[in-house]
C-alpha cells in the first residue's frame, strides 16, 4: 500500500509540476502579474501572511519566473523518472530514488532554515517518509535473501 501511494504521489507531483513549468514558460507575464496580485493580498492578510506578501513582493522578479520555469521542468521530469523507476519493480531503481530523494534533504533543511514556511515543511517531511519507507524495504527485502 505505501508502495503505491509513493508512487502515486510521484506521478501527481508531476503533473503538478509539469502544469506549473508550462504555465511559467508560455505565460510568463500572466504568472508575474498573478504572483503580485497574490503577494498584494497576502500582505493585506495582516500578520500571519503579511510577512509572506512581503517576501514575495521583495523576491519577485522576470529572473525568479524564469528559474521556477526551470525548477518546474526539472522537478515534473524527475518526479516522473521516479515513478517510473518504482513503477519497473527493479530493486535498483528503489537505490537510485532512496539516493537521489536523501541527496536532495541538506537542501530543502537549509531552504527551511533560509526562509520557513509550511509547504516546505511538508515536502521535507513527505520526502523523509518516502526515503525511509524505501530504504526499509529495500534492507527488508535484502535480509530475507541472505536468509534464504
Amino acid at each position: 500500500m505505501g508502495f503505491r501511494l509513493i508512487i502515486g504521489y510521484k506521478f501527481c507531483k508531476a503533473a503538478f509540476m509539469l502544469a506549473v513549468a508550462l504555465w511559467l514558460t508560455i505565460s510568463p507575464g500572466a504568472a508575474f502579474r498573478t504572483l503580485e496580485q497574490l503577494a498584494r493580498e497576502l500582505t493585506e492578510g495582516g500578520l500571519a501572511f503579511g510577512s509572506a506578501g512581503r517576501w514575495i513582493q521583495a523576491h519577485l522578479s522576470n529572473s525568479i519566473i524564469l528559474h521556477g520555469a526551470i525548477l518546474a521542468w526539472l522537478d515534473s521530469a524527475t518526479s516522473a523518472l521516479e515513478a517510473g523507476l518504482l513503477l519497473s519493480g527493479k530493486p535498483w531503481a528503489q537505490w537510485v530514488v532512496i539516493l537521489g530523494l536523501a541527496a536532495l534533504l541538506p537542501f530543502e533543511v537549509i531552504s527551511i532554515l533560509h526562509h520557513a514556511i509550511i509547504g516546505k515543511f511538508v515536502v521535507l517531511g513527505a520526502n523523509i517518509l518516502i526515503v525511509a519507507y524505501l530504504a526499509r524495504e529495500q534492507l527488508r527485502r535484502a535480509r530475507s535473501h541472505m536468509r534464504s
